[in-house]
């Protein structure tokens, strides 16, 4: 359920992993999917296309842990109509994870092909090596960016 894509650079090879999300609706704050995988309270490098902190209508981010550095994905857009997202790590776990997460959390489905056909998340739990899922979803659900709008981005600092 995933493809794998052998990238070279300075001679070296490497794989990604990709797979693709067909979301069923707007994406969560970005800051949920970091607490997912990682906790609120880890240190991260981010960029992305959120035009606030809370945006839900995202299509881009890529993220790494910094006390991990081998510990990043990159979410992009692949389609537009439907919108359909590229989920991408050089970890198998990691996109698989990132991949489940999205597709639950907006009603969408996941894929190994940008054009389908697209199936229930619950089909990449085998590829997550080992990762706490109920977990993950415990610290998203917990999360102070749960409360998070473009009004009051940072609910947690009042």
């Amino acid at each position: 359920m995933a493809t794998l894509t052998q990238h070279s650079c300075g001679g070296g090879a490497f794989v990604m992993t990709e797979l693709y999300v067909l979301p069923g609706g707007p994406r969560p704050d970005y800051r949920l999917v970091l607490a997912f995988v990682w906790g609120d309270d880890a240190n991260c490098d981010t960029e992305g296309d959120s035009q606030h902190p809370a945006d839900r209508e995202w299509t881009e981010l890529y993220a790494q842990k910094r006390s991990r550095p081998d510990e990043v994905f990159d979410v992009s857009p692949v389609g537009e109509h439907p919108l359909v997202l590229k989920v991408e790590s050089s970890a198998e776990w990691l996109a698989a994870v990132v991949a489940s997460m999205l597709a639950e959390s907006s009603a969408g489905s996941v894929s190994d092909d940008p054009c389908g056909p697209f199936n229930a998340a619950k089909l990449l739990l085998d590829r997550m090596d080992g990762f706490d899922i109920g977990v993950a979803w415990a610290r998203y659900w917990g999360s102070p960016f749960q409360k998070a709008t473009a009004d009051n981005p940072y609910p947690n600092l009042k």
